[in-house]
């Protein structure tokens, strides 16, 4: 996943081991405690995405959509996250998608917020492809896929080389609709990999453009 904020927004606080009530989970924080991505010692990935095209906003008293995946991210099903999702303060949340994967039962759920519905989508267990963008976020859909689906098509070597290649690529050109997005108010800030087997979890973690970023951070949990 790559990360894309204003530039002078603060810097992300790197991935820490977090107990929750019922299982240990893994993520990076917002210095107000939110997340964006996440994963457990049940092998459950979450990774929440702004959806820019919704525009509407909470009419008051608007809280930070980092609160979902630090909500979620002790949840073991894909049942007990659609009962939590829906006790979340929605009405208080900017429209967001939320990406719930779980490997034990090769669930791939989107969960959907645009202000006035909760909507879920169930999606095949294959190679999905995600995209959000403050600058035109229908293009950036439509030129992030084709890159994506290039990538797909011309593939060679191990599968996170090429996903590393991706989240790097400047494909068409280096500025907002690339991968590794550059514009002169934002960029993209970190890159966060969570590859997960029977036996563990483990997430890696670039503070930076993922083009010049290096991992600094590789936490791993053992699947409970």
């Amino acid at each position: 996943m790559n990360r894309d904020e204003k530039r002078e927004r603060f810097a992300a606080f790197a991935p820490a081991i977090v107990e929750t009530e019922t299982h240990r989970a893994v993520f990076p924080r917002e210095p107000t405690g939110g997340t964006w991505i996440s994963v457990n010692d049940a092998g459950v990935c979450l990774a929440l995405i702004n959806w820019h095209r919704i525009e509407r906003k909470p009419k008051s008293d608007i809280l930070s959509r980092g609160l979902v995946i630090r909500e979620l991210a002790g949840k073991c099903s894909p049942d007990e996250i659609a009962t939590s999702v829906k006790k979340l303060p929605l009405r208080k949340l900017r429209p967001f998608r939320l990406i719930v994967i779980v490997p034990r039962q090769i669930s791939v759920t989107e969960w959907r917020w645009d202000l006035q519905r909760l909507t879920r989508r169930d999606h095949d267990w294959q190679r999905q492809h995600w995209f959000s963008s403050g600058f035109n976020e229908h293009r950036a859909e439509v030129e992030r896929a084709k890159i994506c689906g290039s990538a797909s098509v011309n593939a060679s070597g191990s599968s996170l080389k090429r996903l590393r290649q991706l989240h790097r690529s400047h494909a068409p050109k280096r500025g907002p609709f690339s991968i590794c997005m550059h514009r002169a108010d934002a960029t993209t800030v970190s890159y966060t990999e969570v590859s997960v087997t029977k036996n563990s979890a483990c997430m890696r973690y670039a503070s930076g453009p993922p083009c010049i970023a290096r991992f600094t951070v590789t936490k791993k949990l053992l699947i409970a």
